[in-house]
């Protein structure tokens, strides 16, 4: 059958619906879209791929390092300045990782006990970029305790104040008793009163209430 009879056949065929006779006449239109489609849905694969990739090459790295500088931190055969030049080498990646955040926040609490302030908060001022609601909380957290220890309470009071205005920040009751205690350390009656009065309020029966009112009785003095 020649070339001709072929391309009319198809026509003839297609043109036997509505929709036949407009894919025939915007065919060269539609094999375009096609490829384009079958091109982005080849490369969302490729980039998928390449996500994973990086996901576990960040692990291995984590892993290494929570094996290597980290156990011999922890074994005391590194010294503080060696772990944190050691954490701070590794690409931003690996540090920001979600699979490192538990070493992170152990690292902390470690250097944290130890005394060595500025060391616990440079390891968590690395994870201010992270996005997900539960780690920002816990590292805010972390920080703010670290912080408040060094006296310096206004970055204390920094790190504390956007998860007490995050409605669905979890344990709401305690972030409000400790960032009303910061106020309180600053003089600033007001504010920490606020934030006294919205945990009896809100949380009557939480744990936190009942120092949220110690510290109202401390106010009203």
């Amino acid at each position: 059958m020649s070339e001709a009879t072929q391309t009319q056949t198809l026509e003839q065929t297609l043109n036997k619906t509505d929709l036949g006779h407009t894919l025939y006449e915007h065919r060269k239109s539609f094999f375009i879209l096609l490829i384009a489609i079958l091109v982005g849905a080849t490369g969302f694969v490729f980039w998928e791929q390449s996500k994973q990739s990086a996901a576990l090459d960040n692990s291995v790295k984590v892993f290494e390092f929570q094996t290597g500088a980290w156990a011999d931190a922890k074994a005391g055969k590194v010294d503080v300045a060696t772990l944190v030049k050691t954490f701070e080498g590794l690409d931003k990646e690996v540090r920001t990782a979600p699979v490192m955040l538990p070493v992170a926040m152990e690292i902390s609490k470690f250097l944290f006990e130890k005394g060595n302030y500025a060391e616990a908060e440079t390891i968590l001022s690395g994870l201010s970029t992270l996005t997900h609601p539960v780690a920002q909380f816990f590292v805010a957290m972390q920080r703010a305790a670290i912080l408040e220890k060094s006296g310096k309470i206004d970055e204390a009071i920094a790190a504390l104040e956007p998860l007490a205005k995050n409605k669905e920040v979890l344990m709401p009751a305690k972030v409000s008793v400790d960032l009303g205690r910061l106020y309180l350390a600053k003089g600033e009656k007001g504010k920490a009163q606020t934030q006294f009065d919205y945990v009896m309020n809100t949380f009557p029966n939480d744990d936190q209430a009942k120092l949220a009112k110690l510290y109202l009785s401390q106010i009203a003095q």
